[in-house]
């Protein structure tokens, strides 16, 4: 019998939650010269949002990155600015680190919306320069994204009612 799904089955939450992609080829090279293989952005996001729990700021940052999405499907960023735990459950953006990627010269974030949630995101955790005059340009459902996430980071607005998940 064949491993293979049929089209339009779905995988379980938990089975997408935790299988890692195998189909790029073009593993992204860390710093050290491993390769880190991309992941699915489910993976991603549960260990984010494990790493925020009981953190205003990182409640926030965490909900702006998954509801905007970019930054969880690139592995160019993920595979640079995120801390992992030992056992791969919890995983931490390395803020300075995602601003000098986004502050490089040669960065491919020179402009546009994802540079202006990425900076926003490393602002609400390193008190540096946030890209208050670029919000204007952001489109209507990445400025209820990140008027959402600066409400979670003032505590106004719980997470689990910014997700949907109110009793």
């Amino acid at each position: 019998m064949s491993n293979e799904r049929r089209p339009g089955s779905r995988r379980s939450r938990a089975e997408s939650r935790h299988r890692i992609e195998r189909k790029s080829v073009h593993a992204v090279r860390h710093g050290d010269g491993a390769a880190v293989p991309a992941m699915s952005s489910e993976v991603i996001e549960a260990a984010l949002y494990r790493a925020a729990e009981g953190n205003d700021a990182a409640q926030a940052t965490t909900y702006i990155l998954t509801e905007e999405g970019s930054f969880v499907r690139r592995p160019d960023l993920y595979a640079v600015c995120l801390d992992w735990s030992d056992d791969g459950r919890y995983a931490s953006v390395q803020w300075q680190t995602l601003r000098e990627v986004v502050d490089a010269a040669d960065s491919p974030y020179a402009d546009g919306a994802l540079r202006t949630i990425l900076l926003l995101c490393c602002a609400l955790h390193d008190d540096g320069p946030a890209p208050w005059s670029r919000l204007a340009s952001l489109d209507t459902t990445n400025a209820r994204i990140v008027s959402r996430g600066i409400h979670i980071a003032t505590g106004g607005l719980p997470l689990r009612q910014a997700l949907g998940n109110t009793p």
